[in-house]
């Protein structure tokens, strides 16, 4: 082989091994380019859920409970709720409720209060203040200017969730967003009157 034609192979090898090198790179941008557009589109969902979980928060503001006839037990809790401060709306009608005794517990959701009663598989829901008119028995919806109370019958027909005197009860509320609240209270020595502060 003479010479010019050694140097012709060793530049189509060069060629080669540059354009393999282009190629290379190519793919690897494009899949780079991908991969970022994946992570960019993750990353606003991830923010956007850390933002709907930090305005997002309920506050109670207290807790009452009403008892019997009999002065023995409570039948129906009412809690009073409104939004944390800086938060957004808070549709409580995709809210969950969940109360326990430590024995059984019934898991409820939003009942439109014209049309049923609380009867520990559904909650209702009253309006307390509501100065930007966001609040109905259909939409249920509270920003930190509202006040509503919640009504909730501890017991259902298939699961009882009796309420007696020093007894360990859990309410854990569950918003469609944001953090869930769980409050744990112990009722008192003796039920003297019909309406029991229970908390705070």
């Amino acid at each position: 082989m003479d010479r010019k034609k050694k140097k012709g192979a060793v530049g189509i090898g060069t060629l080669i091994i540059f354009i393999a090198m282009v190629l290379v790179a190519a793919v690897a941008a494009a899949v780079l380019i991908n991969v970022s557009g994946i992570l960019h589109q993750r990353s606003m969902e991830t923010g956007k859920e850390a933002i709907n979980t930090v305005t997002s928060n309920i506050m109670v503001t207290y807790i009452i409970g009403q008892a019997d006839g009999n002065y023995s037990n409570l039948n129906i809790f009412y809690v009073v709720i409104t939004a944390a401060a800086g938060a957004g709306e808070i549709d409580v009608a995709q809210m969950i409720i969940r109360v326990g005794n430590g024995v059984n517990e019934t898991i409820q959701k939003y009942a439109n209060g014209d049309t049923y009663a609380a009867d520990g598989e559904n909650f209702t829901a009253t309006e307390l203040r509501d100065p930007n008119n966001l609040f109905t028995n259909e939409t249920a919806v509270i920003d930190g200017s509202s006040l509503i109370r919640l009504n909730i019958v501890p017991s259902s027909a298939t699961i009882p969730v009796l309420v007696p005197v020093r007894t360990p009860i859990t309410i854990i509320m569950i918003p469609e967003f944001g953090n869930m609240v769980k409050i744990e209270v112990t009722t008192p020595a003796t039920y003297s009157r019909t309406l029991i502060d229970l908390y705070p």
